[in-house]
């Protein structure tokens, strides 16, 4: 769960206003951006290349939603056989799903063993050069 603590710059004023106040603009805050709705929004670090056909690379930063109901052809996190994957979500008229990956494909009734857990929303990856991956840098990530 992500909690917000919010700041704001206080400035004091003595004088005339600044005609410069008028184009003041607060700090850009990405979970402003990435969040909608921070009592359900979770992060996930990609493991392996199974999502790279979807441009999910290995090590990318997956932003899930719980409180989205997942649609034909989201993104999810679903739990299936015991473990958390992240597939393409494929709805068929019969209340079954297809889950799909690069090489792989799941069938499967919802609640037979499988539940959909969240929706990505956003993916955040690096793209930094081998060379700059260090220290402080060595976990930066790019929407």
């Amino acid at each position: 769960m992500i909690r917000k603590v919010q700041q704001r710059a206080q400035q004091i004023v003595s004088g005339f206003k600044s005609p410069a106040d008028d184009y003041l603009e607060g700090r850009l805050d990405i979970s402003d951006v990435l969040v909608m709705d921070p009592q359900c929004t979770f992060y996930f670090r990609m493991e392996g290349n199974s999502m790279s056909n979807y441009q999910i690379p290995d090590q990318a930063l997956l932003i899930v939603d719980r409180a989205l109901k997942a649609v034909d052809g989201a993104i999810v996190i679903a739990a299936w056989q015991g473990e958390l994957i992240c597939r393409a979500l494929h709805v068929k008229a019969d209340n079954r799903v297809t889950l799909r990956a690069n090489e792989e494909t799941i069938e499967s009734d919802i609640g037979t063993g499988l539940e959909i857990w969240g929706v990505i929303t956003a993916v955040c990856y690096n793209v930094l050069p081998d060379v700059l991956r260090r220290g402080r840098y060595s976990r930066v990530c790019a929407l």
